[in-house]
């Protein structure tokens, strides 16, 4: 296991599989709300489901965690392609402080600019 991972307790694996019930399973198909089809011994819904709804319920305990600050200033920045993204990229592979003064982001870069830079690009608006 990574150090980032950990067993799921009973109480919060209920959580996750009711959270990856909503979502689209994009292993078997599953429509949300239907369990997958064939989901192995003891489970409701697929592996990559499971993942997804666990990720689901970490970006929305981030989510509300954040100062009305930090969320205004998430808002605040501008829609950036992942082209121009990478494009801005130092040769390192990170991002100058000039560059991200560019897209309008504080320095040091607050947790989520990226994933509000690109909101539209990767089909999620849930800053």
């Amino acid at each position: 296991m990574s150090p980032r991972t950990h067993r799921a307790s009973p109480e919060e694996a209920q959580r996750i599989a009711a959270r990856a019930l909503q979502l689209q399973c994009d292993g078997c198909g599953a429509p949300p709300g239907t369990p997958c089809p064939s989901p192995g011994r003891g489970r409701t819904v697929c592996k990559q489901r499971w993942i997804g709804g666990a990720i689901a319920l970490r970006r929305e305990a981030k989510a509300a965690s954040r100062t009305r600050e930090q969320a205004a200033i998430l808002a605040g920045l501008p829609k950036v392609t992942r082209e121009e993204l990478e494009a801005g990229r130092s040769p390192a592979g990170g991002f100058t402080r000039e560059q991200l003064a560019e897209w309008n982001v504080p320095w040091p870069p607050p947790a989520g600019w990226l994933r509000a830079l690109l909101r539209e690009e990767d089909g999620c608006d849930d800053r």
